[in-house]
This record gives C-alpha cells, structure tokens and sequence, in this order.
C-alpha cells in the first residue's frame, strides 16, 4: 500500500500522525516549504511568498487543533489521577514490579517464592563422583557458587576461583564480550553483593592455618612480583583488627574508583537491606600502594571487575602485599577471583604482548604461570556456540553446549538438546577440560565426528592425551587438520612444564 502524503507532508513522524498518539516534530515546520506545493497555490498563480504564506498558516491552524486536542487529553488524565488519590512515593519501577505480581495467579494457600537456602543436590554417577544439575537461575548459580566456594575453604584453600556468565546465553556472549561494558559491570556488582551476603550469613568458622606456611602453600614457591615494595612497605605501622563481635567481613574490590562509587550509589539499596551492611565493604586495587591504607581487615577479599588484562598484575599485587600484612598480624585472607573471565583475559595477554611494545605493568604469560594458576576453581560456567558445514541434510550444522564445574563435583560438559532445549551431561572429567576438547566432545555427541575428521580414540582429544614420541609425526588426521588446523590449544592450556601450580585445573 502506498504511503499516505498528508501526515508526511505536514511534519508528523509515525503511522498514526492523525491521532492523539502521533509524534509532532516541531522542527520538521522548516521541511514543509521544500516540499511541493498543494493544488490549489499552483492552480492560482500566486507567487512564491504567497504560497509560503498559505502552507505556513494552514500548517499553523492544524498545529493550534492538534495542541487544543492534546491538552483535552490531558487535562483528563490529570483529572483521573487527582481522583485516585495522592501519588504514591513509591517509585514507577517498584509500582510497576508490584503490579505484575500481583497479577500472578497463585492457589490458595500458597506462598511466595523465596530463595532456596541451598543449591539442588548432585547425583552420585557409576564412579562415585558428584553431578550436579544444570541451574535454573542466577539465583541458584550464586548459591551454588557459595556452596563450593565454603567448601575449598573449609578444606583449607585460601586462593578461590568463581566465574559464570553475568548475563543470559541470549544478551551476551561472555567469551568476545567487553567485560567494561556498563550493564556487565552492574550485573557482577548485584551478583558479588549476593555472594558477599551468603559469605557473612554463613556460621561455619574458618579453618585455622598458620599463616606463614597458608601463604607458602598457595604461592607454590613462586616469587613475589614486587618484593622491595613489600618490604619498604612492612616497616610502616598497621591497624590490626579489632577483637569482639564484629563477625566476618566481606571486602569487594574493584578494579577503579569509578566503578566503586558506582556501586555505592547505584547499588546502595542492596547494601543497605542488609542486618548489618558494615559487614560488606567496598575498595579498589590501587588503595594498597597509598600511605593511608590501614591495612586488610577483612577476612575475605572478592575481586571483581577486571576490565583488562593490565589489571592482572595490579591484582597480584593486591593479594602480595594483604597477605604480608596479614601473616605479620598472625591472620589467614582468603582471595576470591569472581566473574572475571580469565579465558579471555589469558587470551589477550598473548595478543597485547605481540602487537603492543612492552610497558612498564603490562601483562605477560608469567602471570598465569605464577600467579593465577594457583587459584583453585570452585564455580564455573562457559557457554560454546558452534557451526559445522556438512555435505548432507541440513547441510549447516549449529550445537551449543557449555562446561560447567561445581566443586566437589568434577568437570562437567553438557550439550543442549535440540528438540526442547534441555542441557544434558555427556563427559566429565577430573581436570578442565580445553577449549578444543569441549568443541571435540559435543561433535561427538551430535554425531559429527566422521565429518569433523575426530579420530576413533576419545581420549586424544584433550591436552593431557600422551604425547607421540616419534620425531617428524603429525598428531591428527589429515581430515582433522583440514577442520581444524594444526594448531590445538591456547597458550595457557598446553605449557604444564611452565605452571607454578596445577590447582587452576583440578575439580
């Protein structure tokens, strides 16, 4: 159907110009005169200020009718509200939430959802290890990460990994994404205010670790990244921690302080629904190189919000220097890297390094080596998204799936079924799996191993496959190579000799 004139003619944006709910562009008067005249200014032969004039007061007249009949609207609206009552001080978003509830049906007698006080239970599998289902919300990730989380630390671990997506499979891809974009700062803000609530409220004590020997077990003999600072830095005076009822302490650290006045402001109401909101603290990664810092009084530290690879070092040097402090004091931290997708940010060390002179603070692979390799991981969640071409129906082949650890659980790869998109089990493994491994493992699963030139034995798929021994061999098929090329794994995933510590790949 062909584009009504009128409405565009006279300056309206939008289907319904004529009605009510019609956009008015009050800057779209000037486009009127370029636009061609109506019949009747070329039938009379008038000129060309007198055809203007007509356009301009026609357009005036019909300006004033629209203004007369949206201020009745108005006006009527007004009246309504006045007769409902006073404005509720409650704010539009909370009134709307409010309204949507209340449209949920519920049965009688039934009560509202709270959250569950712990995760789903595993199930025991043919081996004895523990399985743990797939999650149903983030609700329910948080917890479990909590539950895994107190579990290494009730066994004594003092350096703790935790990372999933922030946001759903459908808004993000957490392997390409900027992990500085604001909505995926914001939603690991609200997830690590979660988890730092069910540390606090958590009863169990701490194990107690001597502190000298706690920070050589977890540093696995690696040295220190700035030992002269730190030294310079135990002969000022600090603050031990008070004794009393003062309970656990939660400190989150940020990367910046922008992101950290964020959350005091943004996020303040979470803060502050808490019992007892001193409890959970706030920082950022460059307090321990000032003269003011008093000191680590938290008994747990959560890292939050790396937004780049040079942030790597600036965290090892949180942990370094809070755990000298604390081990002169006779006190045991616990560090917790949370949500901040050291896949990709391994990834992007290799990267930097080639294309970016050297810097003073800029990452390199002896990060991982040194540092991050010691973190044990208690949570994780990666989501895979992949295509094949094949030469049969359907031709162009898409699976997803996602690896997933719950400690004590092992690793987990899970494949979603095409037909209702459940996530199902297909491997587990008590090391992490590579990247290349878990895309090897769901094309077995979707059958596509012939087409993918996978070779019959499942157990060389992954990078603790025995190695050839004979010089001038090609590990994989020629079929293989054709898919995959000669290249197999990351950086970080094939130099074990290189690790300082394995602890990064256990369940």
């Amino acid at each position: 159907m062909a584009a009504i004139p009128g409405p565009a003619f006279l300056g309206f944006q939008g289907n319904n110009a004529g009605g009510v709910s019609g956009r008015f562009s009050p800057t779209s008067w000037d486009v009127a005169t370029a636009v061609e005249a109506p019949p009747f200014a070329r039938h009379l032969k008038i000129g060309a200020g007198a055809a203007a004039a007509c356009l301009s007061g026609a357009a005036i007249a019909l300006r004033r009718r629209r203004l007369c009949r949206t201020g009745a609207v108005v006006s009527c609206a007004a009246a309504s509200t006045q007769q409902a009552g006073p404005k509720s001080s409650r704010s539009v978003a909370k009134e709307t939430l409010a309204r949507l509830r209340s449209r949920v049906p519920r049965k009688k007698g039934q009560e509202a959802k709270k959250m569950p006080p712990e995760p789903d239970p595993w199930m025991i599998d043919e081996e004895g290890r523990k399985i743990f289902p797939w999650p149903k919300s983030f609700a329910e990730i948080v917890q479990t990460a909590h539950f895994a989380t107190m579990n290494l630390i009730m066994a004594g671990e003092v350096r703790i990994e935790v990372d999933f997506p922030p946001l759903p499979l459908a808004d993000l891809d957490w392997n390409v994404c900027d992990v500085a974009e604001t909505r995926i700062v914001d939603s690991n803000i609200q997830h690590a205010i979660a988890f730092g609530k069910l540390l606090v409220k958590d009863n169990r004590v701490f194990p107690k670790l001597d502190p000298e020997t706690a920070v050589k077990e977890a540093a696995a003999g690696a040295p220190m990244q700035q030992p002269e600072l730190i030294t310079q830095m135990l002969e000022r005076r600090f603050k031990k921690k008070p004794e009393g009822e003062l309970g656990r302490t939660v400190r989150i650290i940020f990367p910046n302080k922008t992101d950290m006045l964020r959350a005091r402001d943004i996020h303040y109401e979470k803060w502050k629904k808490m019992e007892r909101p001193e409890l959970l603290r706030r920082g950022w990664i460059d307090e321990v190189n000032e003269e003011q810092w008093p000191g680590p009084f938290e008994d747990v530290f959560v890292y939050i919000c790396c937004q780049d690879s040079s942030d790597l070092p600036k965290f090892r040097t949180y942990v370094e220097k809070a755990d000298a402090v604390a081990t002169r004091q006779g006190r045991v931290l616990r560090h917790i890297l949370f949500n901040c997708n050291l896949n990709k940010l391994k990834a992007d060390i290799a990267f930097y390094k080639a294309v970016i002179p050297f810097q003073p603070g800029l990452a390199t692979p002896r990060v991982h080596y040194d540092f991050l390799s010691t973190f044990r991981n208690a949570y994780f969640i990666r989501f895979g998204k992949y295509n094949m071409t094949v030469f049969r129906d359907p031709y162009n082949i898409a699976y997803i799936g996602a690896m997933y650890h719950a400690h004590p659980g092992p690793w987990q790869i899970f494949s979603q079924d095409d037909e209702d998109g459940a996530y199902v089990v297909i491997d587990v493994s008590d090391k992490r799996q590579a990247i290349k491994c878990f895309q090897r493992k769901l094309m077995r699963a979707k059958g596509l191993a012939r087409e993918g030139g996978l070779p019959e034995d499942a157990s060389r798929d992954d990078v603790y496959r025995p190695a050839n021994t004979k010089a001038g061999t090609v590990d994989k098929p020629a079929e293989q190579v054709l898919r995959e090329g000669f290249g197999d794994w990351l950086w970080f995933e094939e130099c074990l000799e290189e690790e300082i510590s394995d602890k990064w790949r256990l369940a």
